[in-house]
C-alpha cells in the first residue's frame, strides 16, 4: 500500500519529497493553471518528476467549484484538462476524472466515454449516485476512488466495498483521506493527502510515536514537540529545527511519519485485499486523517502501468432478485449473549398471564479472526485463517466482581502512569501534558474506588417555614418569645444549651 502525497505542483514540494525517497506523488491539474502551467509551451510530467517516481493527475476540479468558476469556465477547465492527460499519459501511472458535481451526472459519463477501456482511468464516486451505481461501475472500471466525504458519511462502505473486492476485483481509492478508522475498515488500495504540508502553512505537529500517527494543534507546539526528541533523532532529522518550527524540517517529520504508517499498515494487511495472489508492490493502502477543505484541490491515488485486465462484460446485468433466507438459519448475532426469563406479564384483556422474554448478558465468544485482527502483525498466536484464540470473559453481577474489575483497571493505569513518567524522564525531563492527564485519570479511578468501598448511611432533614416569627419561634413557640423579655440582657450561651435540650427531650 502506498500513501500518495498530493501538492507535487509546487516545485519546492516536489523537491522535498524527493529528498525524503517519496515513491508516488500526485499534481492538481487546477493548482498548477493558475500558478505555473506556461501558455505557449507543453507542461511535461516526465520533464519535472524522476523517472522511479509515479506521478498522479487530478482535475482540481472541487478546488475550481470552490472558486465559483461558471459551468463554461469549467467546461472549458475540463478540455484542458483532457488535452493535458493526452500529452502526458505515457508518463504518469493514473488520472482522475473530471467528475464536476455543477455540470452533473450525465456530463460526467459523457465524457468518461473516451477514457472507458484506459487501465489508468480512476472514476470518481459520490453519495449522491447511490450505492447501485458504486456496484455497477466496478463490474466495468478497474479503478473506483471515493472522496473523503462520501467515505465519512456513507456507513456501509466497508461491506459494500469488500464484497465488490472479492467478487470484481476492483481497487478502491481514498480521495484526500488519511484516517486510519476508515482505511482499516474499507479495502482502499491507495490514498492520496494533503495533511503532510500542514505542519508548513497552519503550524501543526504530526508524528509516528512508534504506534500510530498523532497531530497537535498549533498551541500545544512547545509541549508536544519535545517528548519526541529520541524519535525525531533517531530518523535522522533535525531535532532543533523541528523544536524551532522550521516549516521544512517539520513537513520533512510529517513525511517521515506517514511513511511509518504506511509500513505499518503493510504488515497488519498483507495481501488481505489482492485478488490474483502475492502483494503487489504498487499498490496499498492508508493514512491517517482527513484532508483539510483548504488543500483539496490535490486529489488521487496510485496505479500502475500494467495493460487492461479482462474484466466482465461492461453491460450492465439486471440487480438479482433477493432471496428470503430459511428461518431456521436465523439466529441471534452473537456480539450479546440472550437468557429467557418468565416473567408475569398483562394480556389484552387484563388477565395476569406468564410470559418468557430475551434477557441480554455479557458473552466471551468473539467474532474476530487473525486475517483482518488490528493487531495481527504483533499477535503471538497469530494463525492465518483462524478465529481468535482468547476470550474476554468479563463479568459485572455483584459488588465483588465491580471491585476486582476496578482493582485491575487501576492497576493498569498505575503501570501507564509509571512507563509515561519513565518516557518523560528519558525525553529530559520535560513536563509532558500527557503523563499528567493519565494521573489525572488514575486518581478518578482510586476516588471512585473509594466511594465503592465506603458504607454511608445518613438522614438528611430540611425544614423550611416563612412566617413574622422566625424559626426559633416555629420551634420552640412562646419559650422562644420570652427570650425577648429576660432581665440582665438575657440568657447565657450555657443556660440557652440547657433549655434547648429539654426542648428536644
Amino acid at each position: 500500500m502506498k500513501i500518495i502525497f498530493g501538492g507535487a505542483e509546487v516545485g519546492s514540494n516536489r523537491t522535498l519529497l524527493e529528498g525524503m525517497s517519496v515513491e508516488v506523488m500526485s499534481l492538481s491539474f487546477y493548482a498548477l493553471k493558475k500558478r505555473y502551467l506556461p501558455k505557449n509551451k507543453l507542461w511535461l510530467v516526465s520533464e519535472h518528476f524522476p523517472e522511479e517516481v509515479k506521478v498522479i493527475l487530478d482535475s482540481g476540479v472541487a478546488q475550481a467549484e470552490r472558486d465559483n468558476l461558471s459551468k463554461e469556465e469549467l467546461t472549458s477547465l475540463a478540455a484542458e484538462y483532457q488535452d493535458f492527460v493526452a500529452n502526458n499519459l505515457e508518463r504518469i501511472s493514473g488520472f482522475v476524472e473530471f467528475d464536476s458535481q455543477v455540470l452533473g451526472l450525465d456530463w460526467v459519463l459523457q465524457e468518461r466515454a473516451s477514457y472507458e477501456h484506459d487501465p489508468k482511468l480512476w472514476v470518481v464516486w459520490h453519495e449522491v449516485y447511490g450505492l447501485q451505481s458504486l456496484r455497477e461501475w466496478s463490474k466495468t472500471y478497474r479503478n473506483v476512488a471515493i472522496p473523503h466525504a462520501t467515505i465519512e458519511s456513507v456507513t456501509t462502505l466497508a461491506g459494500v466495498t469488500k464484497a465488490l473486492v472479492a467478487q470484481q476485483g476492483t481497487k478502491f481509492h481514498a480521495l484526500g483521506s488519511a484516517k486510519p478508522d476508515n482505511l482499516r475498515q474499507i479495502p482502499f488500495a491507495t490514498s492520496t493527502t494533503l495533511s503532510w504540508l500542514s505542519p508548513m502553512r497552519n503550524g501543526e505537529t504530526i508524528i509516528w510515536d512508534g504506534k500510530q500517527i498523532v497531530r497537535y494543534p498549533k498551541k500545544m507546539m512547545a509541549q508536544a514537540r519535545p517528548r519526541y526528541k529520541a524519535i525525531v533523532t533517531k530518523a535522522g532529522l533535525d531535532f532543533d529545527k523541528f523544536l524551532e518550527n522550521d516549516g521544512v524540517e517539520s513537513s520533512k517529520v510529517a513525511v517521515w511519519s506517514y511513511k511509518q504508517l504506511e509500513s505499518s499498515m503493510d504488515k497488519k494487511r498483507p495481501d488481505l485485499h489482492i485478488i490474483e495472489g502475492g502483494s503487489d508492490p504498487l499498490l496499498s493502502d492508508n493514512s491517517d486523517t482527513p484532508l483539510m477543505s483548504t488543500f483539496a484541490e490535490t486529489w488521487g491515488g496510485a496505479s500502475d502501468n500494467s495493460d487492461l485486465e479482462v474484466r466482465k462484460d461492461s453491460a450492465l446485468e439486471e440487480p438479482k432478485k433477493l432471496i428470503e433466507r430459511d428461518p431456521t438459519e436465523v439466529t441471534n448475532l452473537p456480539v450479546f449473549g440472550y437468557k429467557m426469563k418468565t416473567i408475569v406479564d398483562v394480556d389484552d384483556e387484563g388477565n395476569e398471564v406468564l410470559k418468557d422474554v430475551p434477557m441480554v448478558q455479557t458473552t466471551g465468544a468473539s467474532l474476530r479472526q487473525c486475517d483482518t485482527c488490528f493487531v495481527a502483525s504483533n499477535c503471538p498466536a497469530f494463525k492465518p485463517q483462524n478465529s481468535c484464540a482468547f476470550n474476554l470473559p468479563v463479568e459485572v453481577k455483584t459488588k465483588e466482581q465491580l471491585k476486582a474489575l476496578l482493582n485491575t483497571v487501576i492497576g493498569m493505569q498505575g503501570a501507564r502512569v509509571a512507563f509515561s513518567r519513565f518516557a518523560e524522564e528519558l525525553n529530559g525531563g520535560y513536563p509532558d501534558p500527557n503523563t499528567s492527564q493519565e494521573i489525572d485519570r488514575l486518581f478518578k479511578l482510586v476516588k471512585g474506588m473509594k466511594e465503592l468501598e465506603e458504607n454511608r448511611e445518613f438522614i438528611r432533614i430540611t425544614a423550611e417555614r416563612q412566617s413574622s416569627g422566625g424559626v426559633l419561634s416555629a420551634i420552640f413557640g412562646d419559650r422562644a418569645q420570652a427570650l425577648k423579655d429576660l432581665p440582665n440582657g438575657g440568657l447565657t450561651a450555657n443556660e440557652t444549651n440547657k433549655i434547648i435540650q429539654q426542648s428536644l427531650e
